[in-house]
């Protein structure tokens, strides 16, 4: 769509963009310099988000590209026909789009340029239409997804590619992480990271592990799964740096476990006792080894992981219990193993049940609850995002049952969504919550 002329003096006006020709050489170089998105207060909860991109191929007479679509983790709908877009200044290279968005999210975002025959109404017109043709386009036009380049925060890598930040006004404080946007925080030299070279029998596959240390002799050690997502290039082990070093986090061993790849990830982190009995035989006495190389030594355990990882690390609570007690799960696949019933949940948001009424069966809380596994012993701090609408009601029971049954458990719901920018603040909260200073 094009955007009129009334429209676009209405948000000149309302965002301060600069009034001379849009579009022109003066205009970017003067939009640059204020960066993107901007952000207007539109009431007392709300904000109205400008999202801006520059077309590299100039006008719509010169561009191949008919339409931009906007996709805002959890909050934009990849699920429809009739996703959110930008909207095109007739005559230039200028796209534009307003979002409005609750003034606490934090979360990720990213643009997707397409042609004319990926646009989703053709699409939707030449195939049958259906959730599969639907779900199969938008796999395709993904690949096409890039990052905002007029942010000034550095970018980030998302499931399907590069993203940028997006800090609402209300978005409580990140410990850490605005110094290290910043550049006030040096990133870790690699001879701080020593590398384990994991190959395991009992799993069939073999892969690098890395171990960080903030610690000086004894201290817990934090097992981190989808460790290749909290490596040093991301800020990750900066951040936990700096907290150890400012008081704020206790010092301690940090063991990153990568998942290999998607199909591997999905069985070992899908309640997968072999994995973990692999890791307690094999893995953990070769990080205890290399630590006793540098006279120090791990005192108790953490394990923390998002999404089936999420999973994963209650799993490993109440199936290894001699192990692990202390659990950090971010937006836990508690649907498991029922995975039809993440694509379309049943909730109690309309009846007075109990949540305990809407067990999966074989889930993690419905072992707890008919105590096959014990939770008495845990002490886990649970997150899940208020966009993360189908994750709500598993959470929610899991968490209950695992209150039922005596465990600590500190559970939030945070403004955010499936989204590594939002899982990096409550990894933080969480290790502060379980090991503080």
């Amino acid at each position: 769509m094009l955007i009129d002329q009334s429209e676009l003096d209405v948000l000149l006006k309302n965002y301060d963009l600069p009034h001379c020709q849009v579009g022109s050489d003066m205009w970017w170089d003067k939009i640059r310099s204020k960066g993107a998105p901007l952000i207007k207060k539109e009431s007392d909860k709300t904000s109205l988000v400008l999202f801006i991109w520059q077309d590299p191929q100039g006008k719509e007479a010169d561009s191949v590209i008919a339409s931009v679509l906007l996709d805002v983790n959890s909050l934009t709908d990849h699920h429809s026909w009739t996703p959110v877009c930008l909207d095109r200044i007739s005559g230039t290279d200028v796209w534009l789009g307003t979002l409005s968005i609750d003034s606490q999210w934090r979360g990720s975002y990213s643009f997707i340029p397409i042609e004319k025959h990926q646009l989703p109404g053709l699409v939707q017109r030449t195939g049958d239409g259906s959730r599969e043709a639907q779900r199969a386009w938008w796999m395709d036009v993904a690949g096409n997804q890039i990052h905002d380049d007029l942010n000034k925060l550095p970018m980030l890598v998302s499931g399907w590619g590069m993203s940028s930040p997006l800090h609402l006004p209300h978005a409580p404080l990140e410990m850490g992480w605005k110094e290290w946007e910043q550049g006030e925080l040096n990133i870790i030299s690699a001879e701080r990271i020593q590398t384990i070279e994991w190959q395991e029998t009992q799993l069939g596959n073999q892969r690098h592990c890395w171990l960080f240390s903030t610690a000086v002799g004894d201290a817990p050690l934090v097992i981190l799964l989808d460790g290749q997502k909290w490596s040093a290039a991301s800020g990750t082990l900066s951040v936990l740096q700096h907290l150890t070093d400012t008081k704020q986090l206790a010092p301690a061993h940090y063991l990153m476990i990568p998942s290999i790849d998607g199909k591997t990830r999905w069985k070992e982190l899908s309640c997968y006792r072999p994995f973990w009995q692999a890791v307690i035989d094999r893995l953990l006495p070769m990080a205890q080894a290399q630590l006793v190389q540098l006279n120090r030594s791990i005192s108790s355990y953490v394990v923390a992981g998002q999404s089936l990882g999420g999973l994963a690390a209650l799993y490993a609570g109440v199936t290894f219990p001699e192990y692990f007690s202390k659990v950090i799960s971010l937006s836990g696949s508690f649907w498991w193993p029922e995975e039809n019933r993440m694509r379309t949940p049943s909730t109690t948001e309309s009846t007075n049940d109990s949540p305990l009424n809407n067990i999966p069966p074989n889930s993690v809380a419905d072992h707890i609850l008919n105590d096959r596994v014990s939770a008495a012993h845990l002490n886990v701090f649970m997150t899940v995002g208020v966009g993360e609408k189908d994750m709500h009601p598993y959470n929610d029971v899991t968490y209950d049952a695992i209150k039922h049954k005596s465990g600590l458990v500190c559970y939030e719901k945070v403004y955010g969504g499936h989204d590594w920018l939002s899982w990096r603040s409550s990894l933080v909260n969480g290790l502060v919550h379980l090991i503080p200073a």
